[in-house]
């Protein structure tokens, strides 16, 4: 359920405040960067809905894996230009930039650990 609300949020923060995120669209993306974060935030909402329930929550592991491994590209392409500027202070930094790329790893290896069916038993 954590990873539901964590998605779920990301999907509403790209709505909301969609000026960080259309920033590190990288530019090479055919089309406007507005249409590829609410792509983002399309597929992070999908997610969120399908791991919230346990009879689909398999499905939505595999597509949280999918939506983080393809962010990660955008993430990429902000420490590359120096930072999400659209934000405030620090985390506008090419440093901030860098250290979220490790955090997309486990982000990943938890969605796909949800691919998997459940143990029972000991």
């Amino acid at each position: 359920m954590g990873l539901a609300a964590l998605l779920g949020g990301a999907a509403i923060l790209h709505v909301a405040v969609p000026r960080p995120f259309e920033s590190m669209v990288p530019r090479w993306l055919p089309g406007p960067a507005s249409a590829w974060n609410l792509g983002s935030a399309f597929a992070e909402g999908v997610s969120a809905a399908l791991l919230a329930s346990r009879r689909t929550s398999r499905l939505g592991g595999a597509v949280a894996a999918g939506t983080f491994t393809v962010v990660f590209v955008a993430n990429v392409q902000s420490a590359v230009d120096g930072g999400m500027r659209a934000l405030p202070g620090w985390l506008a930094s090419r440093e901030a930039a860098v250290l979220r790329l490790p955090l997309q790893v486990p982000l990943v290896w938890w969605s796909w650990r949800l691919t998997r069916p459940e143990r029972s038993g000991g």
